[in-house]
Order: C-alpha cells, then sequence, then structure tokens
C-alpha cells in the first residue's frame, strides 16, 4: 500500500489514483494524523515541510504541479506524473539493494596540470598522488574519490554529463567560493544566487578547464526558505 499526503484537488487525486492503477499500484489519500509509516509520498509543499520537520521518510512529489525551469515545457500533467509512477515502478522491482560506502568517478581533461590546480582549489585539498596519466583526489568525509586522466587524443564531450557539484554548508561559503574563483581567474558561468524552483539553493555555476560545468551549492536554512519571493525569481548574491 502506498500513501500519498497533500491537500491538492479533488481531481488532481483522482487522476493519481489512476496513473497509479494504470501500474497496478495502489495510492490511497491518508490524514497527517495517521500512521505514516511505509512507502509516503507528499504533494504539496506544507506537509513536506511538517514530514520533514517531524523527520519522517518520504517522496517529495509537491513539485508535481511546478514548472520546473525554462526547458519544463510540458503542460500535461499525465505525464509528468506518470514519469514519477515509472520511476517509482522501476525502483519497487529490485529485488535487494546492497549498501556501497564510497562514490568513485573520472574525467577525462585535455590539460592535467590546470585541471589539477582547479579541482585541487574546488575539493580544498591536494591530490592524493598523480603521474603523468592520472591524479587522484580522495576526501573521506565526503566519500569522494575523483581521478582526473588524461585525453588520450579523444574528443571530450560535455553533453552527457550536466554537471558535477560540491556542496557547502552556507550562503557565505558560497559568496566565499566566488570571490576566490575571481582571484583565481577560474571561469564563472553564473555569479551566485538563490534560486527556488526544484531544490531551493543558494549555488554559483563555474566551468573548469575542459567546460565540465561545476555547481557550488548550499541548501537553504528553514529560516531562508520562508524568505521565499512570490514569484520566486532568483536572487543575485553579488
Amino acid at each position: 500500500m502506498i500513501k500519498a499526503i497533500g491537500d491538492i484537488y479533488s481531481e488532481h487525486k483522482a487522476l493519481i489514483e489512476k496513473v497509479f492503477l494504470k501500474y497496478n499500484l495502489e495510492v490511497n489519500f491518508i490524514e497527517n494524523e495517521k500512521s505514516l509509516d511505509g512507502i509516503l509520498i507528499s504533494f504539496d509543499k506544507n506537509s513536506s515541510r511538517d514530514l520533514s520537520s517531524r523527520g519522517v521518510k518520504f517522496y517529495n512529489w509537491d513539485l508535481l504541479f511546478s514548472k520546473l525551469g525554462p526547458h519544463d515545457t510540458s503542460n500535461d500533467l499525465e505525464f509528468k506524473l506518470e514519469e514519477r509512477v515509472r520511476i517509482l515502478e522501476s525502483i519497487l522491482s529490485l529485488k535487494s539493494i546492497p549498501l556501497s560506502k564510497e562514490f568513485h568517478g573520472s574525467i577525462r581533461v585535455h590539460n592535467l596540470a590546470k585541471s589539477a590546480k582547479f579541482y585541487t582549489w574546488l575539493f580544498g585539498l591536494p591530490p592524493k598522488e598523480w603521474t603523468h596519466r592520472y591524479v587522484t583526489f580522495y576526501r573521506d568525509d565526503t566519500k569522494l574519490n575523483f581521478v582526473l586522466l588524461v585525453s588520450d587524443g579523444k574528443e571530450l564531450h560535455h553533453d552527457t554529463l550536466y554537471h558535477l557539484g560540491m556542496g557547502v554548508e552556507s550562503k557565505n561559503q558560497v559568496i566565499e567560493f566566488y570571490r576566490s574563483a575571481q582571484t583565481n581567474n577560474f571561469h564563472i558561468e553564473k555569479p551566485p544566487r538563490t534560486t527556488w524552483r526544484g531544490t531551493p539553493l543558494h549555488e554559483l555555476w563555474l566551468k573548469d578547464p575542459d567546460g565540465t560545468l561545476i555547481e557550488v551549492y548550499a541548501r537553504l536554512s528553514q529560516d531562508e526558505l520562508k524568505q521565499m519571493p512570490s514569484d520566486m525569481e532568483p536572487i543575485q548574491l553579488a
């Protein structure tokens, strides 16, 4: 049984039940006071905030009725909902989920020295080791194992890999990264700003020496979330 929570229109509830049934999944809308164990989905922001404050685990679908940026061109609510349900159905079909302890990634670069300089700055520590062919970074606190590898004459593309991200603690740290990027003459794609659509973030967009997008971001505090403007337009931070 999948439980849903949220103050939404009756016609939206009917659509949700219809789409879930298409994938042989049953969903029931419940009140906040009822049992919140098992699979729980939130469909409005007030419910999401309440569940988060109570430490309840849930899937956050409160953006279903929102426009997620300029590339979200479809106004077909059923399509957007069905894509979410397809992902849920695929996750539920897993037979087992082993637990890993570290994430490893590797990208090719044109200039190993330039890229080593940039990522030493981004990660806040020097490489663990390097040769003439690769540079390895490791941070135990974030379980990061990241490797730069020479291009070997291969053409580098940036369409499949959208971006890499580095989380920091606060808005002030995002601004600090911006000032430091200016000092070090790193490419600034978008100056720091607070965005509200999707996951609200303080964010700064950079490019590494090969043109890979890098996002430096901090999640908003509860007090900062209360300052969201009615038009949800980004607020520039510098």
